[in-house]
């Protein structure tokens, strides 16, 4: 079952919507709630499942007698960095004060949770055997772009149930694969999708907000986010993940129920790289979250610390270059560095595009943040003292 529901305020919105997916719900079920939770900081619109939506999930729930448990891991952090547990990850989720009308609620800290080998045709895969406790999986969504995966939506929110070690191999050996591995798998009861507001542009930690006014869910994870997917403008035979998780279930990609075509809106797509201010550009590619605070760290450090810097002459040739280009993940073959600006490869996943282009890399997986500013700074003082060719264009 499908369905959408015009959205005005979470309270309003979720028990109308899962009145109709949910018409009986047994007394004492046991639903496990998954939230969509990825930021690390002061969530931008649509980055995280919000806390009135999560409230109204739960406040139903209770209401119909249900035993909700609130589950997710850990987010995936560096080694050399301090570590964001699931206590930390509630807080940056603005869900602490929310919990206190809750106190019933269990909460499952996923990453700690006995560990069992599922299999997805050829894939094997890692996944909490805490799943096979409850009657019922809810797992949140929000209407977002991703510079990873183009379309976020349910099956991208599954991630949260996997731990660290499965997130960089994830990341590393084919993550539109093993995304639709882990959907077939972990397959929910139920997907519900927040879409009050929504993200466009370089999501899921980067985009800006789009209001559309909908929720939807369904009882069909496919059909949800290929129709969540269909309302942004995007056809779900973009989006990968998608086409492969149709693939390994025998099924065609499901359309936008065409009543709900006058609620399509056009959302902007994500592109290569991001912004921090006028000179440092991040590629994250496909990357995963390791590399991905590496890079914040750099382009941090290059923007806004060139005082820390011991070498001045290396400061000024920073300066007078055009810009500063930091790629991780794996990146199209054809993609070249911009030309007269300095560019510097993290994390594994990057080496072959690094070296087919010749640019410096810092490897690692995990990536170590601590290994990668030391990096650029020698780069930086090579390229001054001549030991490299200067970028072509550069001053």
């Amino acid at each position: 079952m499908l369905a959408l529901e015009p959205y005005t305020t979470a309270a309003e919105a979720v028990p109308r919507l899962l009145d109709r997916l949910l018409p009986t719900l047994p007394p004492g079920a046991k639903v496990l709630v998954k939230p969509d939770w990825c930021a690390r900081q002061d969530p931008r619109p649509a980055e995280n499942s919000s806390p009135a939506f999560l409230e109204a999930v739960l406040t139903w729930l209770v209401a119909r007698g249900a035993r909700p448990a609130l589950g997710h891991t850990a987010l995936l952090t560096p080694p050399d960095v301090p570590y964001l547990s699931f206590t930390e990850l509630l807080k940056v989720a603005g869900c602490n004060e929310l919990l206190e009308s809750f106190p019933h609620v269990r909460l499952i800290d996923l990453e700690t949770e006995p560990m069992a080998l599922r299999r997805s045709g050829e894939d094997t895969l890692l996944l909490p055997t805490t799943l096979g406790e409850f009657d019922l999986v809810i797992v949140l969504g929000t209407l977002k772009t991703h510079m990873g995966t183009l379309f976020a939506g349910g099956a991208k929110s599954l991630m949260g149930l996997i731990p660290d070690s499965e997130h960089l191999r994830y990341h590393r050996d084919g993550l539109d694969r093993l995304l639709a591995a882990l959907a077939d798998v972990a397959w929910p009861s139920l997907t519900l999708i927040e879409g009050g507001v929504g993200m466009e542009g370089e999501g899921p930690h980067h985009g800006d907000p789009v209001p559309h006014g909908l929720t939807l869910g369904g009882d069909d994870l496919l059909e949800v986010d290929c129709a969540a997917a269909a309302l942004m403008g995007i056809a779900p035979a973009e989006v990968p993940h998608l086409s492969l998780l149709a693939a390994r279930r025998g099924r065609n990609l499901p359309g936008l129920p065409p009543e709900w075509a006058p609620l399509v809106r056009t959302y902007r797509r994500p592109g290569a790289h991001i912004q921090h201010g006028r000179r440092v550009r991040v590629y994250p590619g496909d990357s995963c979250a390791t590399c991905q605070v590496a890079a914040a760290s750099v382009e941090r450090f290059a923007r806004e610390n060139p005082h820390r810097v011991a070498d001045v002459a290396a400061v000024v040739s920073m300066l007078m270059l055009k810009g500063l280009n930091v790629w991780m993940g794996h990146q199209p073959e054809g993609r070249t560095p911009p030309a007269g600006e300095l560019s510097l490869a993290i994390g594994d996943c990057a080496r072959s595009w690094a070296e087919a282009h010749g640019v410096p890399l810092v490897g690692g997986c995990p990536l170590r943040v601590h290994e990668v500013q030391p990096a650029l700074v020698e780069h930086m003082r090579r390229l001054n003292a001549g030991e490299l060719p200067a970028p072509q264009g550069g001053r």
